[in-house]
């Protein structure tokens, strides 16, 4: 059984989304990348017993404040998003908070699964954003948090991209669940109606056929 999800990487400039990115794809790490257009990736991986096409746009930060049709267009695109930041910068910790509103006022709609990112955990010693503050903005946004470095660990990455592309594709199903209700529902709910409808027009045929009987009265030649 092979579905399909699609996946939006979000961040700011220098935090590593390329490298998270092509770590979890391929389990290696690639220090410098062209920030300068949006990288669209295609794999297949297996979770359990199913596989599941993969598509990651790894986006360009310079390009776009978030704000843009073009960002909006991405967004409404996702299953999912991961949003990244490096431990040792703040701004970019207030560009990630800024895009879980973003998303959020996007998406507002339904439950939308995100990853938020936590990058460069090999510079501990010029962390500036504290594991505590990840974890209270992943409980306020009801998303997903983990601290990871592309430099060092494809294992922790590869954990938390699963744990993201899991709970999307139990999303997926149970909106198609839903759905599936729905269009039962509905496909009942004319099937009734035009059942009752039938019987209103019998019922009425059958009212004005019995005051035609016994109120009209016989023409005799």
């Amino acid at each position: 059984m092979t579905s399909s999800l699609r996946v939006v990487v979000l961040g700011a400039e220098k935090t590593g989304k390329s490298a998270v990115t092509v770590r979890f794809l391929t389990k290696r790490f690639i220090g410098e990348y062209n920030s300068n257009i949006d990288l669209l990736y295609k794999s297949c991986i297996k979770q359990e017993d199913y596989l599941t096409d993969i598509e990651i746009l790894d986006t360009c930060s310079k390009k776009s404040n978030g704000t843009s049709p073009s960002a909006e267009t991405q967004m409404n695109w996702a299953d999912a998003f991961v949003i990244v930041y490096s431990i040792c910068d703040t701004c970019s910790f207030e560009r990630a908070k800024s895009l879980l509103d973003t998303i959020g006022k996007v998406r507002s709609n339904s439950y939308i699964p995100v990853l938020l990112l936590g990058n460069k955990t090999d510079l501990e010693h010029r962390r500036t954003v504290g594991v505590e503050e990840g974890h209270q903005v992943a409980l306020e946004y009801n998303c997903q948090y983990y601290e990871v470095s592309a430099a060092e660990n494809y294992v922790t990455i590869n954990i938390a991209f699963q744990a993201l592309l899991r709970d999307a594709k139990m999303n997926q199903q149970q909106k198609s669940m839903l759905k599936r209700r729905r269009t039962s529902l509905v496909n009942v709910s004319k099937k009734l109606g035009a059942m009752f409808s039938g019987k209103k027009d019998c019922a009425e045929f059958d009212k004005r056929r019995t005051s035609m009987d016994v109120n009209s009265p016989l023409k005799l030649t």
